[in-house]
């Protein structure tokens, strides 16, 4: 039977990172998209907790993290120190969105520290060619900035990106509940987040973990590009569609999204 959940935090350079962690087996970390926090993995919990040792946490800026300072700071430097700490040489990794470019961008920079990768629907920094995502992204910033933190969230949350995560009730829930929960900190300061140099989206042929990559049908043109270009370039990645979902393929079938992740995750060699 998998150990008690327990919910803990660990001391970061200029901050903490606030995490939950259940079960035994192998490591395997999920990494949550920019509004969102650890709570959006509770789909999948009752169904990996019992294979693994199941850690999700917020990153920082998000959840109850620590919010960013002043200094320049790494979301992958952030998760190793989660490893560190934690004492976990090396683990699988689940990333979705923004947390999917932090898994794969990890996976390039500490490929010793990394099992199998799976992405939902990645984020590539330094991919070039956003349309609708990048002027959705300016749209928020610009309505948080005019109108304030209540009419962001709103005009997030309701995006043509979560359309078809709202339209299921389960998600809809879900995903009301975290984004307002969120503090809006990014719409409103500068974030000094660094990330690889030169940027993931130059580096996927380094991404030599095995790695599966799913992205829905539904989802934003933008991200399906990300998806192929990287299953493209990395050695070891394969992609599959998802028919008829969207943006949040792990809460919106989650039944699915499980299956395909414990099949690729419990593929030997």
């Amino acid at each position: 039977m998998p150990t008690a959940p327990t919910e803990g935090r660990v001391d970061i350079n200029g901050g903490h990172l606030h995490y939950r962690r259940q079960g035994q087996g192998e490591a395997l970390v999920l990494v949550h998209g920019f509004g969102l926090d650890h709570r959006v993995w509770a789909p999948q919990w009752p169904a990996l907790v019992d294979s693994f040792d199941l850690i999700s946490y917020d990153l920082r800026g998000f959840g109850r993290s620590s919010l960013p300072g002043e200094a320049p700071y790494s979301h992958p430097e952030d998760l190793r120190a989660l490893l560190d700490a934690l004492n976990i040489d090396r683990a699988h990794l689940i990333g979705h969105s923004l947390g999917g470019g932090i898994a794969a961008s990890f996976a390039v920079a500490y490929p010793q520290r990394t099992a199998r990768v799976v992405l939902s629907a990645p984020l590539l920094r330094g991919y070039t060619q956003l349309g609708e995502l990048m002027a959705l992204l300016k749209s928020v910033w610009q309505i948080a900035a005019q109108d304030g933190l209540d009419a962001a969230r709103s005009a997030w949350l309701n995006a043509s990106l979560f359309a078809p995560t709202l339209q299921q009730p389960a998600g809809r829930a879900l995903l009301t509940q975290i984004m307002a929960d969120y503090s809006g900190w990014h719409w409103q300061h500068r974030d000094p987040e660094t990330g690889l140099e030169p940027p993931l989206a130059q580096r996927l042929h380094e991404l030599l973990a095995p790695t599966l990559v799913l992205v829905g049908t539904r989802d934003l043109p933008d991200f399906i590009h990300m998806c192929e270009a990287l299953a493209a370039q990395a050695p070891n990645a394969h992609l599959e569609l998802l028919p008829g979902l969207g943006h949040g393929p792990s809460v919106e079938d989650a039944a699915l999204f499980n299956a395909r992740v414990l099949e690729f995750l419990q593929t030997i060699g």
